[in-house]
């Protein structure tokens, strides 16, 4: 099936000389096509800066990042490939308020004059269960009916990977449970490839495997297997008490 996403040795240094900082350091995994991954990590470990990179926002200092076979570091237009290869899940949704639901999920094909545009914005309001309000302006919803739309959005142009930055983060309880049981209905079902960069221990329990990052490297990593969502829950609970020690961790 190949990958989705591979990366070999990547680094992100911000500064110069003696006062040079490393946020990424030598980070290399590879995601498989149709994989649902989380990346995890206390505050400065370095997660949300690998995210941009992965992302094409940043450019990495060394190391290369493949997505879908292209090597995105030597690319002179990555607006153009973040449009048409990546899908983006934001904490704060980052819906336009003056545009409906509706058309917030069109926008990008609109953009490209795709005569498929309504087609699949309706078609995916009625997949992520908000066709009902897909009339209706973001501040008229609810936020989990905000996220719904964010991520049919994402879906939109068909993306060759689907990035989620703490995608629960401005959510309740109950509505984050929503979200992430329809993410992971959208990777088992349409086989959407997911990588997501949470702090909640709850939702990355329906990742099939997770990325533990502290001081800018891999520190390990976590399969689900066979386990149960409670059980997997737990036990990383219990890896990430170990992996932060004397740091802390809460969820």
């Amino acid at each position: 099936m190949g990958n989705a996403l591979e990366l070999v040795r990547v680094t992100k240094e911000y500064g110069a000389g003696d006062a040079a900082v490393r946020a990424v350091d030598e980070v290399s995994f590879r995601l498989p096509k149709g994989a649902f991954w989380g990346i995890m990590g206390a505050s400065g470990s370095g997660k949300s800066t690998l995210l941009n990179l992965i992302a094409t926002i940043d450019r990495p200092t060394a190391g290369q990042i493949w997505i879908n076979g292209q090597e995105t570091g030597s690319m002179a237009d990555t607006a153009r490939f973040r449009r048409d290869h990546l899908g983006f899940i934001f904490q704060e949704y980052n819906l336009l308020d003056t545009l409906t639901l509706r058309e917030n999920i069109a926008l990008a094909l609109t953009i490209q004059k795709r005569p498929e545009a309504a087609k699949t914005a309706a078609e995916l309001g009625e997949l992520l269960e908000i066709g009902h309000v897909l009339d209706k302006f973001p501040y008229q919803v609810s936020g989990g009916q905000r996220q719904r739309c964010a991520c049919a959005r994402a879906l939109a142009a068909r993306p060759d990977l689907i990035l989620a930055d703490e995608p629960t983060g401005a959510l309740d309880s109950h509505a984050a449970k929503n979200l992430m049981d329809v993410l992971a209905r959208l990777n088992r079902e349409l086989g959407v490839t997911i990588l997501m960069v949470t702090h909640d221990a709850l939702s990355a329990s329906c990742c099939e495997n997770i990325l533990l990052m502290r001081d800018g490297r891999i520190a390990g990593s976590l399969e689900r297997g066979g386990l149960g969502r409670q059980a997997f829950f737990l036990r990383i609970l219990d890896r990430m008490a170990e992996l932060m020690g004397d740091q802390g961790y809460v969820s």
